[in-house]
Formats: structure tokens, C-alpha cells, sequence
């Protein structure tokens, strides 16, 4: 089944960021601040331009309301885990207790979730949000990575513990594969509740990261070629 697959890739992308300081390897500050802002791009773009769009297009004020509450759900995780995708490989996170992990799990089943209901809505859509996804799960697999070893987890704990997070994605694939293909309504409202967690992503999460301690002019160059590349696909193929 393609979406159980991509939900695999998914979670690759996840543990293949988490590999970089588990692994003791190092990407610049500037690579990782380019690549946030490339990603914050993408997830905007796809979330706005073609989710909450095509959510609206099907279900009207109703899919504003399964928006909204998306991204109001994921901040309330977000907030409750204190943890959050950072920018250096050596940022500082006082609190990682149950919540973090809860925290964390949630974000990463939801973007399985994303996955199985845009691909179900629509093949073109589907590609999009894959890409979006494994593009800032990157990021957040290296902060995952960093936080759990500040925390004095040895090596193996912190592999097995991004693995199970990162397993969580192909959980929310399948769970959005359960939704019936038949009920467009409800399956436009899953698309727009996913839009909604893509816009937070974006938004509260990856663009005040990247623009961080940066004065770099191709950061907001990276966002703009992300986003604009989205934007683009929506003419070119009809999304």
C-alpha cells in the first residue's frame, strides 16, 4: 500500500535526523538554519495553498472550524511537552519527562495521519504533504536526538525511544486509512485538522527558529524557494 509505505518514509526521515548526534556527526549551524527555513517554507505552502484550500473547497465554514482546531490541539501538546525542534544541535530543554515523549508521539502520529488522509483525498495532494513531512521531520529528529541526550539517556534508550516516535507516523497512517474513502465530508475535515497542524508547524514552530540568532539573507531566500515551489506545483498540476 503506498500510504503505509510513505508513512515509512516518514519515520526514516525521522530517525535519519536523529541518527546525525546520535551518531556524534555534526551539520552546521547554517545548514541546519537553511534547511528549517526550506522546510518552514514547504509546510506552509502545502498547508495553506492546498490542505486548508481544498478543505474549505469541500466542507466550507465547517473545515475552518477542523483547522482551527489542529492547530489549536497541536500548541496545547506542544505546550504540554515543552519540546520543540531546535535550531543548534546543542539547545537547552530543562523538562523531558512522560509529556515530552506524549508530546512528541502526538506530533509524529499526526503527520502519519496527514499522510494517509491527503492521499486518500487526492494522489497529487498526497505527494505534497509526504514531502512537506519528511522534509521537516529532519530537523526534528536531530532535536529529538540532542534533547534526549542532555537528558542522560545512554544510546541505546535514546535509539529506541526515537525509533517508537518515530514508528508512531505509520500508527497515524493507518489510523487515517480507516476514515471511508465514500465520506468526502469527513475525510475533507481530516485534510483541513492536518492543515491545521501543518500552519502551527510552520508558523509558531520552524520560521522563529530559523530566524533565530540569523541575519543570513538566504534564510528568508530558502523559505521563499520552499514555499514558492509549493505554490508552483498547485498551477502546474492542478492541486
Amino acid at each position: 500500500m503506498n500510504i503505509l509505505f510513505f508513512s515509512f518514509l516518514a519515520a526514516g526521515a525521522t530517525i535519519l535526523g536523529g541518527s546525525i548526534p546520535l551518531l556524534h556527526k555534526k551539520l552546521s549551524d547554517k545548514q541546519l538554519t537553511l534547511l528549517v527555513a526550506f522546510s518552514a517554507g514547504v509546510l506552509l505552502s502545502t498547508g495553506l495553498n492546498h490542505m486548508v484550500a481544498q478543505s474549505f473547497a469541500e466542507s466550507g465554514r465547517w473545515a475552518m472550524l477542523s483547522v482551527s482546531l489542529g492547530f489549536v490541539v497541536l500548541y496545547g501538546y506542544e505546550k504540554m511537552a515543552m519540546v520543540h525542534a531546535c535550531r543548534e544541535q546543542n539547545c537547552q530543554v530543562h523538562h523531558f519527562g512522560g509529556s515530552a515523549l506524549v508530546g512528541m508521539g502526538f506530533h509524529s502520529f499526526l503527520d502519519g495521519f496527514a499522510i494517509a488522509v491527503s492521499f486518500e483525498f487526492e494522489k497529487t495532494l498526497g505527494v505534497l504533504v509526504i514531502v512537506a513531512v519528511m522534509l521537516h521531520r529532519l530537523p526534528t529528529g536531530i532535536s529529538m536526538a540532542v534533547i534526549m541526550l542532555s537528558n542522560k539517556y545512554n544510546e541505546t534508550k535514546a535509539w529506541i525511544t526515537l525509533t517508537t516516535i518515530a514508528a508512531l507516523a505509520i500508527v497515524g497512517a493507518l489510523t487515517g486509512t480507516l476514515i471511508p474513502v465514500q465520506e468526502n465530508l469527513i475525510l475533507s475535515l481530516a485534510v483541513g485538522l492536518s492543515g491545521g497542524t501543518f500552519l502551527y508547524i510552520s508558523t509558531s514552530d520552524l520560521l522563529p527558529m530559523a530566524h533565530e540568532n540569523s541575519q543570513d539573507y538566504r534564510v528568508p531566500i530558502a523559505f521563499l524557494v520552499g514555499f514558492l515551489g509549493i505554490l508552483t506545483a498547485s498551477f502546474l498540476y492542478g492541486v
